[in-house]
């Protein structure tokens, strides 16, 4: 595990592209038919997020923490395990604050232009409270009901994310402690964190008498303790990979796995929401990232080299058609997902200019005069080309991301 995978790159890719395929649909589609629900799944991109994220990290932990132990990952003193704490969390902070910052400031001078000025509805509405402001710009929004996504455009994910970031230093502590004990000893944290979440979420709503429910897109929803398990996915994952486990689990068997779970959780999905359902989707959804994750590492590490195909399985010709089955689907497609994923961070910022803004003013034109259209075909018709614009603004985003970061913090 010297080096991060390309695999989580082509996640990530997946991941933007499911979040602009729900965004896309906000002022597009008016009909409440099956497919858009079906569509509104996209959202569990940010699960998808939450789990790789949990797997990329650790590659970044243990890059800052070898300036201490070399190639040793779990030989910290005290003292410099709060130091690394320290620089990991700051580290995370700017390189997620900048774009931040700025698209905030650009969302904020948009509504003032559209409501003050033109007195016309902008794709997204600001909170402008001071007080809203102020804990979005300190990433603490992420702990208020009132503020936590009506700041910034999808601004609950960054929120939960740095909360997450925050708490890493402890969660990969607990894991190595487990990992060193016994190494199938940490399957058993992300199922505790599950039920300790499903435990206080029931306890909020009961003592707020359901004023703070885990409905979809709920404050409890969004909730960091609603994610970590999902996010405790991917850092487990990294510890398995310690051992090869993608390699040695037959891509069959992940596969499998991957299309039961993903099935079980869209049926889910598509209930009525009830029973605290959402206190438990979110890590389901999770598990069946984790499967797909498992199963394109899989398929990465076969094709790899042919050294490595003796790990992928115990028969030789099924590990050599792995590998042939992922050259063809490699190349070219899962390249442009791979450079989505590199991207993803910048693509997120800027995608509701052309989601939200963009398509609510399309829309807007399309209808006047009394005018209709086909809100599937239109949507359909439209995906593509938001994608290419929002890869184009987010590659811009992400090269001043980059610049800013070089200017902020030494590199290394």
């Amino acid at each position: 595990m010297k080096k991060q995978l390309k695999s989580l790159n082509v996640l990530k890719g997946i991941g933007i592209l499911m979040i602009i395929m729900v965004h896309n649909r906000h002022f597009i589609m008016k009909d409440m038919s099956g497919l858009r629900q079906l569509i509104n799944y996209g959202q569990m991109g940010c699960q998808l997020f939450f789990m790789v994220s949990g797997m990329a990290l650790c590659y970044s932990w243990y890059h800052l923490t070898s300036k201490y132990t070399g190639l040793q990952e779990t030989q910290l003193t005290f003292r410099q395990r709060i130091l690394c704490s320290g620089q990991f969390i700051l580290r995370r902070y700017l390189r997620l604050a900048p774009g931040f910052l700025i698209i905030l400031c650009i969302n904020y001078m948009l509504n003032v232009l559209f409501m003050d000025v033109l007195d016309h509805s902008p794709g997204f509405i600001v909170n402008r409270e001071p007080a809203a402001i102020l804990t979005n710009l300190l990433f603490l929004h992420g702990f208020f009901p009132d503020y936590i996504n009506n700041v910034f455009p999808g601004g609950w994910y960054i929120g939960t994310t740095f909360i997450l970031y925050a708490l890493f230093p402890l969660l990969i502590l607990l894991f190595e402690k487990l990992y060193s004990l016994k190494r199938h000893s940490i399957l058993i944290i992300p199922v505790i964190f599950l039920a300790l979440n499903c435990v206080l979420l029931r306890n909020i709503a009961n003592t707020t008498h359901n004023a703070l429910y885990p409905y979809n897109n709920s404050f409890l929803y969004y909730f960091f303790t609603n994610q970590l398990p999902c996010f405790s996915l991917g850092i487990m994952l990294y510890f398995q990979e310690k051992t090869g486990f993608s390699a040695k689990c037959p891509l069959p068997v992940s596969i499998l796995l991957s299309a039961v779970t993903c099935f079980v959780s869209i049926r889910l999905y598509l209930m009525p929401e009830q029973n605290f359902i959402y206190s438990v989707i979110p890590s389901l959804v999770g598990l069946s990232y984790y499967w797909l994750a498992v199963s394109f590492i899989h398929i990465e590490l076969c094709a790899a080299s042919p050294e490595e195909t003796k790990d992928c399985g115990t028969n030789l010709r099924a590990a050599e058609s792995s590998q042939h089955a992922a050259r063809r689907i490699i190349h070219p497609f899962t390249d442009f997902i791979a450079s989505c994923g590199s991207n993803s961070y910048g693509m997120y910022l800027v995608h509701a200019f052309v989601s939200w803004y963009g398509l609510k003013d399309l829309s807007y034109f399309l209808t006047q005069g009394g005018y209709t259209y086909n809100d599937l075909l239109l949507y359909c018709a439209l995906y593509l080309p938001t994608v290419f614009v929002i890869y184009v603004l987010g590659l811009y985003m992400a090269k001043l991301l980059d610049i800013i970061d070089k200017k902020l913090r030494p590199s290394g």
